[in-house]
Order: structure tokens, then sequence, then C-alpha cells
């Protein structure tokens, strides 16, 4: 399980790491919590989350848990970057349609595999 959580991380990773890139950041894509400008950015959150991930590249040290949110946060990231595309996502093929499928399936797996109260 935590290797395909580190492994479902990539792709909405790799989309906004494009994004920020073409948005010439100052910064070379790195979030920089001092900085005035990285507070006043359209990308800040994405950007902040990038830098997160980077910080914990290697994972071994990461909770399960903290695994499954940062993918919890991929899913809603991918959504509203291609919520304009309005395609449905149970049907599509495109690949941020199929990342979505699977990344939910994946979550929705770790939530199976938790201990009820």
């Amino acid at each position: 399980m935590r290797r395909q959580l580190r492994e479902a991380l990539s792709y909405p990773k790799l989309l906004v790491l494009k994004i920020i890139d073409e948005q010439d950041c100052p910064h070379d894509s790195l979030f920089a919590a001092t900085d005035e400008r990285c507070h006043q950015c359209q990308l800040n959150s994405e950007c902040h989350w990038v830098n997160c991930l980077n910080d914990f590249s290697d994972f071994e040290d990461k909770s399960t848990h903290t695994l499954n949110a940062s993918v919890r946060y991929g899913i809603k990231l991918v959504e509203s970057l291609h919520e304009e595309l309005r395609h449905d996502e149970t049907t599509c093929r495109c690949e941020p349609c199929t990342w979505i499928r699977d990344a939910q399936r994946l979550t929705e797996e770790f939530d199976a595999h938790l201990p009820h109260l």
C-alpha cells in the first residue's frame, strides 16, 4: 500500500511543477515561506504542497496516513486543474481522469483497511 501511495503522488506533483515552471517562478519552483511573493502567488498552496513532498522525498519516515492524505490532496488538485474540461471522470479515458479514478480507488482501499471503532 505504501508503495502505491508513493507512486500515486508522482502524477499530481509533475502537473504542479509544470504549471509552476510555466509561471516563471523566481524561486525555481521552491516555496519560500518568508517571501511575500510566494504568499501572494496564485499557486501558493500547490507550490507549498510540492515543497512538502520534496521535503519527505524518500517517504520512509512518513506514516501511511500522511501519504494517504497527500494523495487525497493530489486528487483535489488534479480535479481543480482539469475541471474546465468537464469530463465524466467515471468513464473518460484521458490521463487526468484515469489517474483520479485510480487514486480514489487507492484511498478507498486504504480507508477499508482502517480499524473500525
